[in-house]
């Protein structure tokens, strides 16, 4: 697909019976924007100049930008995450978690880091809020119906590589309808579109929505055997589509602890089908985590079976 997730190259080293299929996985480090950074253009700028500093290391963006909006949004026990104009009706896509993010943020970062930085902005609901607009959402076939398709028509209207979804509310309803009808409308469009979601280490729902990318928010943890247990947890539910949760606002690492997650993955990846890990959220790191990103990025990611 034209945004790149899942796709293998094939190259034959030799020709012939027993010839080396190589197949290679394009790596990815996706960067999170968290609201603090957006509304300003002081710290906004200064992130968008680090971000060229250590442009080696980052592969796309996912920034706080969209909300699932209505009316009730701005209520009183509601997520106070819309603009009053978009806090009315049924529930859409709209900007919002935080409001006031520069409309032309998307632009922004393809300026300062290239046409080949992915961009994926976050569809947020919840933490807080109380769930009454979303369920209007997931529970209603016509009001999901024109949730994707306006997110189709945003994301080429912005030139976005995808969408990344953290919904954290409880009592949601069966979110398995929504997710499997918005996958299908962005990965029919031309050029299609991406679909990723914030969660734990296993995807939900029976049959799994065929989202391409489940990111893992466990693997936030600070113990080491807990992040490795994620790990493997991951692989062995999604393969290639599991996504690596990192938090360096979370947790002070030291440099060999972040040495010792990157080397756990390459030796508990032995078929190199993890491609992406999504670091939450940017902020003033040690550079060791910018060398581990860029390291990581740089390591050939693939592996070779001999051809019958």
């Amino acid at each position: 697909m034209a945004y790149g997730l899942g796709v293998t190259s094939l190259l034959l080293l030799s020709g012939g019976v027993g010839a080396v299929e190589q197949k290679v996985n394009p790596k990815k480090v996706m960067i999170w924007v968290a609201n603090p950074l957006n509304q300003s253009n002081q710290p906004l700028n200064a992130m968008l100049a680090d971000f060229k500093v250590h442009r080696k290391a980052i592969t796309g963006i996912a920034y706080q930008y969209f909300a699932v909006c209505g009316a009730g949004s701005d209520d009183e026990g509601g997520g106070n995450d819309c603009a009053a104009a978009d806090a009315t009706g049924e529930p859409t896509l709209a900007p919002g978690h935080p409001t006031g993010v520069p409309s032309e943020l998307g632009a922004l970062l393809k300026a300062a880091l290239g046409n080949d930085i992915e961009l994926w902005p976050v569809i947020s609901y919840g933490n807080p809020g109380n769930v009454s607009v979303l369920n209007r959402l997931l529970g209603s076939p016509a009001n999901i119906a024109k949730f994707a398709a306006d997110a189709v028509k945003i994301a080429h209207a912005q030139g976005l590589t995808g969408y990344n979804l953290d919904l954290e509310c409880g009592g949601m309803l069966d979110a398995g309808p929504f997710l499997n009808e918005l996958t299908k409308a962005l990965h029919s469009a031309t050029p299609p579109i991406g679909i990723s979601w914030d969660g734990g280490n296993t995807p939900f729902g029976s049959p799994v929505a065929p989202l391409d990318r489940w990111v893992s928010m466990a693997t936030y943890t600070s113990s080491e055997q807990d992040f490795e247990n994620g790990v493997v947890q991951g692989l062995e539910a999604s393969g290639e589509k599991f996504g690596v949760g990192l938090c360096p606002s979370c947790n002070a690492l030291s440099e060999d602890q972040v040495k010792n997650r990157f080397d756990f993955i390459k030796k508990v990846d032995t078929d190199r089908k993890l491609v992406e890990v999504d670091v939450w959220a940017y902020g003033h790191w040690p550079e060791f985590w910018w060398t581990a990103f860029e390291d990581w990025l740089e390591e050939p990611q693939e592996f070779s079976s001999m051809l019958v």
